[in-house]
């Protein structure tokens, strides 16, 4: 057992900090056995990981979907009159939220846009399927914006825009 100024790999006998930090805990709690204790903990958490990860997920994007109109109107508000004398305001609006809708889907999906290059340089019609939310159309605008600085407008159905927001 480890006392006063004493470290865990000093004396006879070096331990590893795992060990040494059940004893510190031990001690410091007065539970005897605190490792068993632990391991079950590390249990539990490893059975509900799965569980957390599929709330935490969806509670992102709604998240990001929030925080992105909350970005949008206090830019807004911030520009109003600066758009009266520019061109469009709204390129560094357009920028940043491009830049974090993609970073989301390149880290939590694996999201990448192949054949770009035959996306006509006139108009065109991109179909496409989405799921019970319309991310994918999002990482799609994102990573087009992105790389070839083109806007795309959408056809959606009238449930898009009765979503919150």
């Amino acid at each position: 057992m480890t006392g006063g100024n004493e470290s865990c790999t000093s004396g006879p006998t070096s331990m590893s900090y795992l060990t040494c930090l059940t004893y510190i805990l031990e001690e410091w709690t007065g539970v005897e056995d605190i490792g068993d204790y632990l391991s079950y903990a590390f249990y539990i958490l490893w059975v509900l990981f799965p569980l957390v990860v599929v709330f935490v997920l969806p509670g992102v994007i709604v998240i990001l979907f929030y925080v992105s109109i909350l970005w949008l109107h206090i830019y807004k508000r911030k520009n109003e009159i600066k758009e009266a004398y520019s061109h469009d305001v709204w390129i560094a609006a357009r920028e940043m939220l491009a830049t974090i809708w993609d970073g989301h889907g390149r880290i939590w999906h694996g999201y990448e846009l192949h054949g770009v290059e035959n996306i006509p340089q006139g108009p065109g019609l991109l179909v496409f399927y989405h799921g019970a939310t319309p991310v994918d159309y999002i990482y799609f605008t994102a990573r087009l914006h992105i790389m070839k600085k083109r806007r795309c407008s959408v056809v959606a159905d009238h449930f898009v825009f009765r979503v919150p927001g």
